[in-house]
This record gives structure tokens, C-alpha cells and sequence, in this order.
């Protein structure tokens, strides 16, 4: 996670876990406490990019949709 001060918005970056771990709650875990983190230093939004059902399943909302692409150089 990182806040954006100026807008007062904070960025979760994508949560992966170990396949063995995952479905325990580890994630949610720390997706959470980011939130409450954020919300501590006056963050008034969050947002993750990413279209995994997992987001979505913990409060996070469609904003729009993105295509990112990328190239080795």
C-alpha cells in the first residue's frame, strides 16, 4: 500500500500468496489492515488494479476498466 497524500488516496497493490497458504485468510488479513492503515493517515479512498474476484469479495467496488500492456527493451 502506498497513499497518494495530496488526493488523499491510497493504492493497495496486488496481494498474491503461496499456493499452499492461500484460503486461510491471509490475504483479507493484510488487505485489511492496509485499509485501516490508510484510513489512520486520512485516506478517504482505496484502490487496487486488478480483476481478481478477491477484491470484490472484501468491499472493493468496478471503477472502470484497464489494459495495461508493456515491452522488454
Amino acid at each position: 500500500m502506498w497513499l497518494e497524500v495530496l488526493n488523499l488516496i491510497i493504492y493497495v497493490e496486488p496481494v498474491c500468496t503461496i499456493p499452499e497458504y492461500r484460503r486461510k485468510g491471509l490475504g483479507k488479513a493484510v488487505v485489511l489492515e492496509a485499509l485501516k492503515r490508510g484510513n489512520s493517515l486520512g485516506a478517504e479512498k482505496a484502490y487496487v488494479i486488478s480483476d481478481s474476484s478477491f477484491y470484490k469479495s472484501i468491499g472493493f467496488q468496478q471503477h472502470s476498466h484497464y489494459t495495461f500492456y508493456w515491452h522488454n527493451i
